[in-house]
C-alpha cells in the first residue's frame, strides 16, 4: 500500500571521494523522480528515509562506514527507513545483511539510477521492477554550494594495481559520453556553478566516440561557458603532449593538477602494478613543469607498501623534495583482503610506516608553508564561497591551485562588505600566508 502523498523527508551522508557524492546526487535525483515531492532534514531524527552512501575503498574506509551504519542505525526509530549504497555493499555482498541487521535496504548496483529505484519502492512497498527505470546520468540534486560541482566523466578502472580494489568493486573502466556531459556541464552552470571539476578514476584513460581527454577538454571549452575547469585523478602515464598544449592554450582550465604518483622507486612501482618506472616519471614531471612552468601540482604517495627498503624510501623522500608539490597527501600501506599485495613478502611494521608518513608530510608541510609565502603581494583569481564556517566574520574563497575539501582556502579579511559575493570569482590581493591557507583583500572592480 503506498503512503500517504506528503513530502518524504530525506537525511543523506555521502561518505568517501568526490566520485562517490556524484553518486549520491545522482540516487537523489532519481528518488526525487519517483517520489517528486521530497525535502532533506539536517536531523536524522525528523528523516522518513536515511540515506547512507558508503566508500570501501580501504580499510579505513570500511570501518568509518559501518561505525556510521551503526551510529544512525542505533537512532533510528520505528517508521524510519535506512538504505545503504555505495561501495561497501558492492564490496563485500549479502554477506554484510546478517552483520548490520540495522539496515532496511541494501543496494548492490553500481547505477545510482537503480539504486534510486529500489530505494524509491521499497519505501512505497513496491517492487523495484515496477518503476520506470531512467538511465544513468539523469536528474541530480545537488547537495552543496552551486558554484562548485563535481562532473564524473567515466566509471570503474581498469589499471589493476596491485593494492587496490577499485576494479573489483567498480568494474572495468567504461566512459560517458562526450554530449552527455556536455549537458551536464551546461546544466549545472545555468544552476549557478562556476567551477566544475572533472573526476574519473583515471581521467587520462578517457576516450569515447574517438575522443581523447585533450579532445573532451577542447569540446567543454567551446560548447559551454564553464570559466574555470579543474582535473583531478590524472594517471602520470596518460599526461600526453596534447593535454599539457590544451591546458597551455587556455585560462579557464586551472594551472592544477591531481596527478597521484604513489611512489618513485621503479623497484615499489613495479610491484604497485604502476604502468610506469622512475626514469618515466622523471620524464612526465619536466614535461608538465616545463609546458606549465607556474603549474600547481597535487600529488599522492604510499609509504610502508611491501619489501619498501630504507633506500626506496630514501628515493621517495628526495623525489617529494626535488618536485615541491603545491599540494601532497601521504597514506601508510596496509593490507586490503583480496588485493594481491596482500600476498607480497617484506611487509612493514605499522610503526615504521607511520614514522615514515610523518617524515614525508613535515617535508611537505615546510614545501608548502614556503610556496603560500611566496604568494603575499600577488593578485588571485579567487572564487568566493561564502561565510567561512569558523566564524560569519569573514568569507572564503579558492583561488585555481585550491581544490575544494582537500586544499587550503584564501580567507577573505578587508574588501569583503559587498565587494564580493558568493560565485563571484574576485581579484584579491594576498596579504598574508600560512602552511596551507592565505589570506586576502578583495580589490575594487576597475
Amino acid at each position: 500500500m503506498l503512503r500517504a502523498e506528503r513530502p518524504v523527508r530525506m537525511f543523506v551522508i555521502s561518505l568517501g571521494c568526490p566520485k562517490n557524492l556524484v553518486d549520491t546526487e545522482y540516487i537523489l535525483g532519481g528518488i526525487k523522480g519517483r517520489l517528486a515531492r521530497i525535502s532533506f532534514c539536517n536531523t536524522l531524527e525528523d528523516a522518513d528515509i536515511i540515506l547512507v552512501n558508503t566508500c570501501a575503498f580501504i580499510e579505513e574506509a570500511v570501518s568509518e562506514s559501518i561505525e556510521v551504519i551503526l551510529e544512525v542505525g542505533g537512532r533510528k526509530q520505528d517508521g524510519q527507513m535506512l538504505a545503504v549504497s555505495g561501495c561497501l555493499p558492492l564490496r563485500y555482498g549479502r554477506e554484510i545483511e546478517t552483520l548490520l541487521p540495522e539496515v532496511d535496504l541494501f543496494s548492490y548496483d553500481i547505477d545510482p539510477y537503480r539504486s534510486a529505484m529500489a530505494i524509491a519502492a521499497r519505501y512505497q512497498g513496491l517492487e523495484a521492477g515496477t518503476l520506470i527505470q531512467q538511465g544513468l546520468h539523469g536528474p541530480r540534486i545537488c547537495t552543496g554550494r552551486p558554484w562548485h560541482q563535481y562532473v564524473k566523466i567515466s566509471e570503474g578502472c581498469s589499471n589493476r594495481c596491485t593494492y587496490c580494489l577499485i576494479p573489483r568493486i567498480r568494474g572495468r573502466f567504461r566512459c560517458r559520453p562526450p554530449q552527455e556531459i556536455i549537458e551536464e556541464i551546461n546544466r549545472l552552470y545555468s544552476e549557478g556553478a562556476r567551477e566544475i571539476t572533472l573526476v574519473a578514476q583515471d581521467l587520462t584513460a578517457y576516450s569515447a566516440g574517438g575522443m581523447a581527454l585533450p579532445g573532451l577538454l577542447e569540446l567543454i571549452l567551446r560548447e559551454t561557458d564553464i570559466p574555470r575547469l579543474r582535473l583531478m585523478y590524472l594517471y602520470p602515464d596518460g599526461v600526453s603532449g596534447d593535454l599539457l598544449q590544451v591546458m597551455h592554450d587556455t585560462t579557464r582550465i586551472c594551472s592544477y593538477m591531481d596527478m597521484p604518483v604513489q611512489h618513485a622507486s621503479s623497484r615499489i612501482l613495479r610491484a604497485m602494478g604502476r604502468k610506469y618506472s622512475a626514469e618515466k616519471l622523471e620524464e612526465t614531471m619536466s614535461s608538465i613543469r616545463k609546458a606549465l612552468p607556474g603549474i600547481s601540482l597535487r600529488t599522492t604517495v604510499m609509504v610502508g607498501f611491501p619489501g619498501e627498503t630504507k633506500e626506496d624510501f630514501a628515493v621517495l623522500k628526495e623525489f617529494v623534495k626535488r618536485w615541491r608539490f603545491h599540494h601532497l597527501g601521504c597514506f601508510a600501506y596496509s593490507d586490503e583482503e583480496d588485493a594481491p599485495s596482500s600476498r607480497l613478502p617484506g611487509k612493514i611494521d605499522p610503526e615504521t610506516a607511520a614514522r615514515r608518513k610523518a617524515e614525508i608530510m613535515e617535508l611537505q608541510a615546510e614545501i608548502s608553508t614556503d610556496i603560500n609565502a611566496s604568494m603575499v603581494g600577488k593578485v588571485l583569481d579567487v572564487l568566493i564561497e561564502g561565510a567561512c564556517e569558523e566564524t560569519d566574520l569573514l568569507i572564503c574563497g579558492r583561488t585555481e591551485f585550491q581544490a575544494p575539501e582537500i586544499d587550503g582556502l584564501t580567507y577573505i579579511n578587508d574588501g569583503n562588505d559587498g565587494m564580493a559575493e558568493p560565485g563571484d570569482i574576485a581579484k584579491v590581493k594576498i596579504t598574508e600566508s600560512h602552511t596551507y591557507d592565505l589570506v586576502g583583500a578583495v580589490l575594487p572592480d576597475r
